[in-house]
């Protein structure tokens, strides 16, 4: 899951700067900030004195406040002071209005406190250096050279890494009706358009995966009897029953196979109910490989 949310927040960065004209300017500037954030709690001596200084000067501000809220000369002054110069859609209309801006803004200091008392904490420290440095970490991807070849890189780490995920999903699944669903959604999945050429099922890189996966749900189904066996060769079986994943039938419960010689050559026919889906030519495969008469149409899932 880590490496899922990584991958993620890479490519909505990546593709922020795509399509974003001024995303990489604003994220320039914010890698400025943190670079000096970082080099500041680099030098720990510098750091404290820092923290330390920042601490007396809201405690000074907090008191300030304090006074100010307690005494009704000072808070009339404040009052005039703050509306002299705002606009008359943002003036302070009235005092008790006033009181309210000020203890919440004394409730911000607080809270400021004690996160840089915080900082001092040994742990807590390390963990907001780490935060830092994560931070750091997705804002260098501004500096890339070819956002394009990063993306389609990130992309393709992506799909690996959900096809891991969903492998998992897979081997955990015990009962028909669940594998059943699995069976739809991985159809799904390798019909979804990958690029303006490709469908995940097309892309190069991640064939090994996707057919590991397929044997994986076609040997579970087997295991429940759920689809039939078209040969005792596993190998002979995942070729030919794979191209249900490849149909667009909307009920797959209603998917008919047949296999039927051409002159010395063999072909699949997959039919949705009378309907023929799909013809493919089978290659490497031997009629004696399979256990399923010739000419015969049989019902694939059950």
């Amino acid at each position: 899951s880590k490496k899922i949310i990584d991958s993620l927040n890479k490519l909505s960065i990546l593709l922020e700067m795509k399509f974003e004209k001024n995303f990489k300017k604003d994220a320039m500037k914010k890698k400025e900030e943190l670079d000096n954030k970082i080099d500041k709690i680099s030098d720990n001596k510098e750091f404290v004195e820092k923290i330390t200084k920042d601490k007396v000067e809201l405690t000074k501000q907090i008191k300030q406040i304090d006074e100010t809220l307690n005494n009704k000369y000072m808070i009339q002054k404040e009052y005039e002071k703050r509306n002299e110069y705002l606009p008359l859609e943002e003036k302070i209309f009235s005092i008790k209005i006033l009181s309210k801006i000020m203890s919440d803004e004394r409730e911000e200091k607080i809270d400021k406190i004690e996160k840089l008392n915080n900082l001092m904490n040994p742990q807590k420290f390390v963990k907001y250096k780490k935060s830092l440095e994560e931070r750091e970490k997705y804002l260098k991807l501004i500096e890339v050279e070819d956002l394009n070849k990063d993306i389609n890189k990130e992309i393709l780490k992506f799909q690996k890494l959900f096809l891991e995920c969903y492998k998992i999903k897979i081997e955990k699944k015990q009962t028909k009706q669940e594998l059943l669903k699995i069976i739809y959604e991985f159809r799904y999945y390798n019909l979804i358009p990958y690029d303006t050429v490709n469908e995940i099922k097309d892309v190069r890189q991640l064939i090994n995966q996707l057919n590991g996966i397929g044997k994986l749900i076609i040997d579970k189904a087997r295991e429940l009897k759920m689809v039939e066996t078209i040969s005792e060769n596993k190998d002979v079986n995942y070729e030919i029953i794979k191209n249900i994943f490849y149909v667009r039938t909307i009920n797959m419960e209603n998917l008919y196979i047949k296999i039927l010689k051409e002159k010395d050559e063999l072909y699949l026919q997959l039919f949705d109910e009378d309907a023929l889906e799909q013809k493919i030519k089978i290659v490497n495969i031997n009629k004696n490989d399979l256990c399923i008469k010739i000419n015969k149409k049989i019902k694939i899932i059950s």
